[in-house]
Parts: structure tokens; sequence; C-alpha cells
């Protein structure tokens, strides 16, 4: 063989060699723990209390007390000059002290002078949350020269305008001999005091014709459609459809003029008082939108109406105040708060809703309108709880219920005025009325209790002199009143004053009558 080939069989077989895999050796485990022991552990050596270093410590931390002493005993004796080496503890703490108050006395005059009140809760989508979405979510429409850009600053203003600033947000405390009534319109009439009660006599009634209330203006229109006494105060409201709205002060003699209020191209339709006599509201049935005016600030407000609702002809206030109820064109029923006038519930007839009243504990909602029956509401629940058929009538045009709950009359457009006991009238289908008046033979468009329930108004705005009183405890009616020469004209609206000692009518010739009733008090 030659050298070259033995050399490739060499090479062949070293690699050969390389290839060949050998087993690997299994290495033994080691044992971790393979000492015993035989006696326990030795715990480790807590380190020793140290006063000296605890000592130090408390210096770097606090600083040395020593010091501090050391420093007022200086200051003490240079202030003396030698006149004293003592000290006298009590003199240097009143001195700071009075220091301190006097400081203190600086300090909350500038919080009180420049405070602002921090929110408590912020919430930072309000930020972006604009009028544009928030408008688009609920599905209204306003004006498009609204100067907020945010939903939150509309919200904010609207409630200031509304209600106000609440006394929990003043800083300044009221007076406790200030008077709630200080105002210019206000502060003129005189507070009601409670009249002794007397049965009032059937047959005849004893009033006396007085002064118009509006004579000195006749500028509310030609269809003065409001007429209402103040709660508290001897003062009236009368507005009309030129859209006026005045005050007046009820004495009898002269009614003077307190104030006037001219809505421009807004013919008032309905004006009332509310929040005890400080706010009237007020509606028409041309406009989505209201007025409201403010007795104590003097200022009006614009109000939009919900979506939805697109005009205020007629509305009823519940007796505690809190809620605005008034029908719209397809059976609804709309509730509204009275401090912010947003709405709260809506209720749904089977026919459309013409008049509507509330019982003295505001629980239970009437409503009534172009069919027999009267629909019984849970204002709580807003829930239909019953319904009861009224009788003989076709279409109703007026209902009003009597401040004691006791009595329910119903005025239908036939001129058949039904008066029901309350009680029947909640929990019967059929209940039978108690006393039927067919005095009147046009629409019964106005009905009024007095507010000892002793007396049931009611008018027609269809006729002239179309009114007539009833006697409640007896049914009857007054005799005398009107007379022959009587002119009321056409009457639109009534209204007693809170001790029946006044009546108020009002006509479509411009014209609020007011009446004396001598068997009351003077108001």
């Amino acid at each position: 063989m030659s050298e070259t080939t033995a050399k490739k069989h060499e090479m062949v077989a070293q690699k050969s060699s390389v290839h060949i895999k050998f087993p690997k050796k299994r290495m033994p485990t080691k044992t971790l723990y393979n000492q015993k022991f035989t006696a326990p552990l030795k715990k480790k050596r807590k380190n020793k209390y140290n006063p000296e270093e605890e000592a130090r410590l408390e210096r770097i931390v606090f600083g040395d007390p020593s010091d501090i002493i050391n420093n007022l005993l200086n200051e003490d004796v240079e202030s003396i000059s030698n006149e004293s080496k003592t000290i006298n503890v009590n003199d240097s703490t009143s001195a700071n002290t009075d220091t301190i108050d006097d400081s203190d006395e600086q300090s909350d005059d500038n919080v009180d002078a420049n405070c602002q009140r921090q929110q408590a809760w912020v919430d930072e989508d309000d930020d972006q949350y604009s009028m544009r979405a928030a408008t688009k979510a609920q599905k209204r429409h306003l004006p498009a020269d609204i100067p907020e850009k945010l939903y939150k600053d509309f919200l904010h203003n609207k409630y200031k305008q509304l209600v106000g600033t609440p006394k929990w947000a003043e800083f300044k405390k009221l007076e406790e001999n200030t008077d709630e009534l200080d105002h210019e319109i206000l502060k003129h009439s005189c507070h009601l005091e409670k009249p002794k009660l007397r049965n009032l006599p059937k047959s005849i009634i004893d009033i006396k014709a007085l002064n118009p209330i509006n004579k000195q203006t006749h500028v509310e229109g030609p269809i003065i459609s409001s007429v209402e006494f103040h709660p508290s105060s001897t003062v009236a409201l009368v507005a009309g459809t030129s859209g006026t709205l005045s005050l007046f002060q009820i004495d009898g003699i002269e009614n003077n003029k307190l104030h006037s209020m001219q809505y421009k191209k807004f013919p008032i339709s309905v004006a009332k008082f509310l929040r005890d006599g400080t706010e009237v509201l007020i509606g028409s049935q041309y406009y989505p939108y209201c007025h409201s005016y403010n007795l104590i600030s003097g200022k009006t407000n614009k109000i939009l109406l919900p979506h939805g609702v697109t005009n205020i002809q007629d509305y009823e206030v519940s007796p505690d105040g809190k809620l605005i109820a008034f029908g719209g064109r397809a059976g609804e029923i709309y509730l509204l708060s009275s401090s912010s006038k947003e709405l709260v519930g809506t209720l749904k007839m089977n026919a459309r809703c013409r008049a509507l009243c509330f019982t003295p504990d505001s629980k239970t909602l009437v409503t009534h309108g172009d069919s027999s029956e009267m629909y019984i509401w849970d204002v709580n629940s807003r829930s239909c709880v019953h319904r009861a058929i009224d009788d003989g009538c076709l279409t109703c045009a007026s209902i009003a219920m009597s401040p004691s709950g006791q009595f329910l009359a119903t005025g239908s457009k036939e001129g058949v005025v039904n008066l029901y006991d309350t009680k029947t009238v909640l929990e019967n289908q059929n209940p039978v009325p108690l006393k039927i008046f067919l005095n009147l033979v046009t629409s019964v468009t106005s009905l009024k209790f007095n507010s000892y329930s002793e007396i049931l108004a009611m008018a027609s705005d269809k006729k002239h002199n179309a009114f007539k009183m009833a006697h409640l405890p007896s049914f009857t009616v007054f005799s005398n009143f009107p007379t022959f020469q009587t002119n009321m004209s056409m009457p639109e609206a009534i209204s007693f004053s809170p001790g029946s000692g006044y009546l108020g009518i009002s006509n479509r010739s411009g014209s609020a009558f007011l009446y004396r009733l001598k068997h009351y008090g003077n108001y």
C-alpha cells in the first residue's frame, strides 16, 4: 500500500470514532443536609438597649431642648436689660396668646373676604361634555345664542337663575332680626290674622261690589285670563292677553298698583303664585316656554319647557308646593318640579285631559277630559289606581276639589255641575252625585271653592253674567247674586282671598272685578 492510501484510512477511522456516542455516567445526587444536629440552634442575640444612642437619635430628629430654653432665656435677659434676671412664664405665654389671637382674627377676616369654596367632588368628564352633545342625547333644540359651551356651566347657571344660592352655600349668615318679606312689593301689604269662624247662612249672601282690582291700569288685555290673591299678604295679581302682569295692594278702596311687568309678544294664558307667594309662573298657549318672576329679587327668567311640551295653557300647583301638573294634547299629563321646572313624570289618559286637581295631601291627582271617566292617579307611583264615571258628563271642561277634601265638583260642556263626595269617587266606579246644579246653560269653564269649603263658585265664559255661587252645607244656590243690575260681562277666572273676605272675578272685557263678602274677615 502506498502512503497516500494509508493516510486516507487513518482519516476515515478518526471521523468514525468522532461520531460514536458513549453513554454518560449519571452523577450521584448530593445530600444537602447530611449533618445531624444533636443540640438546638442558638438564636441570634438581640441588640442591647443603649440609652446614649437613643438620646443621640432624638437630638437629630427633634433637636436639643436645652438649646431652645437657652435661647428663650437669652432673649428675655436682653429685653429686660438687667432689671430682673427672673422669667415670668405666665407673662410670656399670655403675650404669645395675644399675638396668636390677633393673627387669627386677621386671617379670619382675610378668609371671609377672599375665600372661595372648593368643589367637594370633580368629574373629569364634565369638562368634555359640551352643549351640543347634551342636546343631541336629550333630543332637545335650544336657541343658538346660549353663551355656555359646556353642559355643566349651563346647568349651573340655570340652577342659580331658578333657585338662587342655597343658604348652606352663603358665607355671611343672615341677621336674626331681618324680615323675610322685606321687599318693595310685599312690605306695603298687611299680613293675615286668623279670623273667627261662623256658619255661613244660606239662600242670601251679604256681598258688596267694590272698585275693580285693575282700575288704575286696564292695560292687561281685552281678556283677563288670570286673577289670584297672594296666600299671605294683601296683594293680588292680574294678567291678560296683552302680556302684562300687574300686582295690586288690595284694600277695597283704591287698590293701588305695586308693580307691572310687560312680556312682549307673549299673551298670558295663566299666571299663579308659587313657593308661598315669592314667585309667579307665567305660561302661554302659543309658545313652548314660560316666564318665572321672582318677587324678592324682582327678576324675570325665561324657562324652556321639557322636550315634547308645546305650551302651558293652564296648570295646577300641588298644595305642598312641590309639583306642577298640566295636560297635553294627546292625553298626556306632565308633572314638573316647582323649584327647577324639570320634568319628573308623565301620565297618559285614553282621552285628552281638559282639567285636573290635587287632593289636599298632594298624594293623589284627579284628571278629567274628553270622556265620561275620571282618572285617579297615585302621585308617588305615577300609576292609575282607580277610574270613576262622571254621571251624565260627555266632555268635562273644569274640575275642582274643596280645601277640606270633602267635596269634588266637575263641570261639563253641557252646563251641568256635579258635586260628589270625594270618598265615593275614590272608591266606587259609578259614584252618585250629592247634588246636580243646572243653573248654567253653557260650558262650565271655571269652578272654585273658598278656603272654608262653604262656597262653590261656578262660571262660564260663553254667556254674559253666567256666574253662580252655591251654599255647600245646604246645596242651595244664592239667589241674590248676580242681580239684574250686575254687569260682569263674560266671567273668565275666579279667585277667593285666603280668608274668603274678597272675591275676584275677571272677564273678557279687560276688567277684574272685586267683591266684598261681609260674612268673613277683612281678607
